[in-house]
């Protein structure tokens, strides 16, 4: 689910991309390509959660937007 949040960012022409996954702190990939740059973000949330769960961090909640709204309608 967390992939599914993930922000590209073009880089500029023969730069690549760059991403990230918003609430993940220091989580950031990059490649040649926006194939490339998800597959080194898949990697590199591996090991962030590893890491976190490794040293008793949690990990970030990822809420849909939609969920979001549904929240904020019973909330209202």
């Amino acid at each position: 689910m967390a992939l599914k949040k993930a922000e590209i960012i073009d880089l500029g022409e023969d730069e690549g991309y760059a991403a990230k996954i918003p609430g993940f702190a220091g989580l950031l990939a990059v490649g040649s390509s926006k194939k490339a740059v998800l597959s080194e973000l898949e990697t590199a949330l591996d090991d962030w959660m590893s890491l976190a769960l490794k040293r008793g961090l949690g990990l970030p909640a990822v809420v849909s937007s939609q969920k979001v709204r549904a929240r904020a309608m019973v909330s209202a």
